[in-house]
Parts: structure tokens; C-alpha cells; sequence
């Protein structure tokens, strides 16, 4: 339930969508902290794992080793928020099927360029 709150509580004002075609992949990072936790990526087309781990080692072309390893199903939506988002790596191994994801994310005031003004309409 904490979660289903703090996602409230961060209403987005950034997407991005990303079409990743068969042999994508993502490789270990950690996504800028210009965005406030949480944030959240819904899926389309096809399920892909995506793998966790302070110490993920790239073992070859797409190909990488960590501690954990999440099934992501199609019209999931995962939230990465608390510790979850900003100490562990996260990768996503070569897919093997088209997929296409959503991510909304909140920019910190803080980061906002000068004269920044949200959409009234959003």
C-alpha cells in the first residue's frame, strides 16, 4: 500500500517510450537521480527479465550476471522506488522479441531549466 501512495504523490510530467527490436538490450546502469523516485514502466508486445544487482558483470554481447532476476509480463507495471531505485544496477539481457515500454518519471524542481511551466492541461 505504501507504494500505491507514493505513486500518487509523484504525478509524472516525463515519458519516454523506447522500441527495443530482437538483440536489444540494456546494459547495467543507474538511472540519473534528476528524476524523483518512483517511477514506473508499463510493457507492451513481449516479456523480458530484468536483472538486479550492485555488481552485475556483462558476460557477453547482451549477456549479463546478478543477483536477482524478475519475470516482466506484458501490461505489468513496475515501480522502482526507495533503495530499489537508487542503489542497485539494472540491466535488461538481449531480447529476443520486439517489445516497446512506457517509463513516466517526475523531473526534481530542483533540476527544472529556467523558466519551466507545466502543462495546465496535464
Amino acid at each position: 500500500m505504501i507504494n500505491y501512495i507514493a505513486c500518487f504523490a509523484c504525478v509524472p510530467d516525463s515519458c519516454i517510450i523506447n522500441i527495443y527490436e530482437p538483440g536489444d538490450c540494456i546494459p547495467p546502469h543507474i538511472d540519473i537521480h534528476d528524476f524523483v523516485r518512483p517511477f514506473s514502466t508499463v510493457l507492451f508486445l513481449s516479456e523480458y527479465n530484468i536483472m538486479f544487482g550492485h555488481k552485475l558483470k556483462i558476460v557477453g554481447s547482451g549477456e549479463f550476471i546478478g543477483s536477482a532476476s524478475i519475470a516482466i509480463l506484458v501490461g505489468f507495471v513496475l515501480v522502482l522506488s526507495g533503495n530499489g531505485a537508487y542503489l542497485p544496477k539494472h540491466c535488461i539481457p538481449v531480447v529476443s522479441f520486439k517489445r516497446i515500454s512506457v517509463t513516466f518519471r517526475k523531473l526534481d524542481k530542483a533540476k527544472r531549466p529556467h523558466n519551466f511551466k507545466l502543462d495546465s492541461n496535464l
